[in-house]
């Protein structure tokens, strides 16, 4: 498959639908049951150039609400796409300590695989390679994505 264009928009509820799917999928395998049987309620928020995920985290016997702000944006000339972890709070704690923390672990999850890399706070995703790991040639570039109240919007196109 060939992709030349595409105007794309999705809504939170698009997103949610695929999350928790994809959640549930991921909790029926033996990698990831236990680690999501912790996770309560995740969902996403579109809001003021922001993709915000937020869940509820079972650590002892009370949850813990965790939140993550995202930031998309065209990168490498329309090539990839930054996703940039600008905010994370879990209960009280937040900032870059644990920002790091979390990136250095996503940095762990996606060494050696094509078309992903991460830099400080943003992961890279080169989109060509990785749709080229699924047989599809992208023969466009980014060239906008915008996250409004409730919905985001991406234009690719030659």
């Amino acid at each position: 498959m060939i992709l030349k264009a595409l105007a794309l928009t999705v809504t939170e509820s698009d997103i949610n639908t695929a999350l928790e799917t994809a959640l549930s999928r991921m909790a029926d395998s033996p990698q990831g049951g236990e680690a999501l049987k912790k996770v309560k309620n995740p969902h996403v928020v579109l809001k003021k150039g922001l993709l915000s995920f937020k869940c509820k985290a079972s650590m002892g016997f009370l949850p813990v609400p965790v939140e993550a702000q995202l930031r998309l944006e065209p990168a490498q000339d329309g090539a990839a796409l930054n996703v940039t972890l600008a905010k994370v709070s879990l209960a009280m704690m937040g900032g870059e300590a644990v920002a790091g923390q979390l990136m250095g672990q996503l940095a762990g999850a996606v060494a050696g695989r094509p078309g992903l890399s991460v830099s400080g706070n943003t992961l890279t995703v080169d989109v060509k390679a990785l749709a080229a790991t699924r047989g599809i040639v992208l023969a466009g570039r980014i060239r906008a994505i915008s996250l409004d109240d409730g919905s985001l919007a991406l234009d690719f196109a030659e």
